[in-house]
């Protein structure tokens, strides 16, 4: 397609023993730092002598940091294609030229190990991570204009969670990445307005992203195959019937909202089912005045605002009726990049789709993401 810059919405980076390292720890912690450990080719990452990822047992999980030890590849990483320098982002060309292969021309950039809560009970301790990743991302990523980045918080320290929201503006973040919850709290608890008011005032999307949010959904679950399923893609659901049921988007209606990585087959469901019971809900407010619906307006107005996003994956069988269902311009793409899972040279797979039209493919790949980020 002709001058086509595809922008890949949701890429992502695997930390490493820099990540965390004096340069951009919080002192306080350096003692508490977590540290790479390794066993049996596998790698792992300890956090108060707790193990991430945890495959096996209740709770369990996947990610794909760390990628290395003593700087060779971990067991996991070593069939992937990119560069270890790629994969952890220990300079941009390395990942500029994977970006190049798959004819990707910018990437935002999200985090791999937070995609897991907690990674430690102590709230401190986890600001303390957060304003970590974010400086050694943005110094990753340096003058690149084609990489941009989102930012993590620590919504369980809500001040601290402002804080960062101010400083990553300041350092360049084009996003704040939540999950779908905030841990065993949904996102439309109300000691998070302060939160989202930041992120409406400092002009960063919000980006709702899967992983294991919640812990009590999380714990419910022992094999990894149905945990990489329900704890890990249920929260963004979750996190999509808070933002758009809550009134979080009256109070403010110019916050851009992403829904990243669960694909958008989903959204016929939640749409129809939210809309009936808005109704429903308004009608039996008339018998129970406090049922009453807390958001102004049902589903598909606030989708019709144009300010709500959701990425596809590039096989998603239904894509064109959810084009159908909310309109060609609230759908973006991303990659994945580089984690084991994803499908390799996706733009490219969705440029061959012949059941979209080339308007609604050049919305996807760069009009709706340059919006969405305001690059």
């Amino acid at each position: 397609m002709k001058d086509l810059v595809v922008i890949d919405a949701d890429g992502h980076v695997e930390e490493h023993d820099l990540t965390f390292s004096d340069k951009y720890l919080d002192p306080a912690f350096r003692a508490q730092r977590p540290q790479v450990v390794a066993t049996d080719g596998l790698a792992y990452w300890m956090i108060e002598e707790q193990l991430f990822p945890r495959r096996l047992g209740r709770g369990c999980h996947n990610l794909g940091t760390p990628t290395s030890y003593g700087g060779k590849r971990t067991l996991f990483t070593q069939s992937k294609p990119e560069s270890l320098e790629s994969l952890e982002l220990r300079g941009p060309d390395a990942r500029l030229r994977d970006m190049d292969a798959e004819d990707l021309g910018v990437a935002v950039l999200y985090p791999t190990l937070f995609l897991a809560y907690p990674l430690t009970v102590n709230p401190a301790l986890s600001t303390a991570l957060c304003a970590a990743y974010n400086r050694w991302l943005a110094d990753a990523i340096g003058a690149s204009g084609r990489l941009r980045w989102a930012a993590v918080v620590n919504l369980d320290e809500i001040p601290a969670a402002i804080q960062q929201v101010r400083e990553a503006r300041k350092l360049g973040a084009v996003a704040v990445m939540v999950l779908g919850t905030a841990g065993d709290r949904l996102l439309d608890d109300p000691a998070l307005l302060p939160f989202f008011e930041v992120v409406a005032q400092e002009e960063l999307t919000l980006s709702v992203h899967v992983g294991w949010a919640c812990p009590s959904l999380s714990n419910l679950y022992a094999d990894l195959y149905t945990a990489t399923v329900i704890p890990f893609l249920t929260p963004v659901l979750m996190g999509f019937a808070s933002v758009l049921g809550s009134g979080i988007l009256d109070r403010f209606p110019t916050i851009r909202v992403a829904f990243l990585e669960a694909g958008c087959e989903w959204l016929h469901f939640m749409v129809h089912r939210l809309e009936h019971r808005f109704h429903f809900a308004r009608s039996m407010a008339k018998i129970i005045p406090q049922t009453a619906p807390r958001a102004a307006c049902p589903p598909r107005e606030y989708l019709r605002r144009g300010n709500l996003y959701v990425s596809t994956e590039v096989e998603d069988t239904l894509l064109p009726q959810v084009i159908d269902l909310v309109g060609e311009d609230h759908i973006i793409f991303g990659s994945d990049m580089p984690h084991g899972d994803r499908e390799r040279f996706a733009a490219k797979t969705l440029l061959t789709r012949t059941d979209l039209s080339e308007a609604a493919k050049r919305k996807i790949l760069e009009e709706n993401p340059r919006r969405l980020y305001r690059l």
